[in-house]
């Protein structure tokens, strides 16, 4: 027996409905730049802790500078980790925990934290970071210029990258060593959760006369962190 022409006709539309949205399935609307950049905000807003990985390059060989460092951000003003920093062109490793305005470092060759300024390692407070307000994530909603520039893949990840520039006296926990000069930025932003991945910047930031840059990347959003300080000499 033939089938009916109107069976005929429910197959055909349901295959074209199935073809379509296959279709739909592998493509999606582009976000501009600075719609991505404000996801991105949202969604670090919205996170109770990060850990972070800070790298950098063309760093000043002199003076007291940071170079590197890694730990946990829990939010509203907590960290703990360590920083690499270099004194004079000697390196040392640093551990740090900050909660609120006290910050304790406990310096080479020391078994115990003691009560101290960030500004001794060329820094400000670094628990500020996840502040909306004066840490990393205000500098995404400060973009002059945002555009798209491509995407890079990290560690299996295909993030969109945007770039622009930011005024120096912005830059917040690095330092600036002459803050009328505008910084470059590229945001690194994970396009299927707007998780943002990386911060790099470039700038006289170590430097009036040149360039260094800094990389600071973010991952484990949302971990169980619980940090408290430790006792002190």
């Amino acid at each position: 027996m033939r089938p009916k022409t109107h069976t005929l006709l429910a197959v055909a539309a349901a295959a074209a409905s199935v073809a379509l949205g296959a279709c739909g399935s592998t493509s999606t609307a582009k976000l501009s730049a600075g719609d991505l950049l404000a996801k991105a905000e949202q969604t670090v807003n919205a996170t109770n802790s990060l850990h972070f990985v800070l790298t950098s390059s063309n760093v000043s060989s002199s003076g007291t500078n940071l170079v590197g460092g890694s730990g946990d951000l829990e939010r509203p003003n907590s960290l703990q980790g360590s920083f690499k920093v270099t004194i004079s062109g000697f390196t040392a490793t640093v551990k740090v925990a900050a909660v609120g305005a006290v910050f304790e470092a406990e310096l080479p060759l020391s078994s115990s934290y003691t009560k101290t300024s960030p500004a001794e390692f060329g820094l400000e407070n670094p628990a500020s970071l996840l502040s909306p307000s004066t840490g990393l994530i205000k500098l995404l909603s400060l973009g002059s210029g945002a555009t798209l520039s491509g995407q890079e893949r990290v560690e299996g990840e295909l993030l969109d990258t945007v770039s622009y520039q930011i005024p120096g006296k912005d830059v917040p926990v690095l330092p600036d060593e002459n803050p009328s000069k505008p910084v470059g930025m590229t945001a690194a932003i994970d396009p299927s959760n707007f998780q943002l991945r990386s911060v790099t910047l470039v700038g006289p930031l170590t430097s009036s006369t040149s360039n260094s840059t800094y990389v600071v990347t973010l991952t484990d959003y949302g971990e169980h962190v619980t940090i408290t300080l430790p006792p002190t000499s």
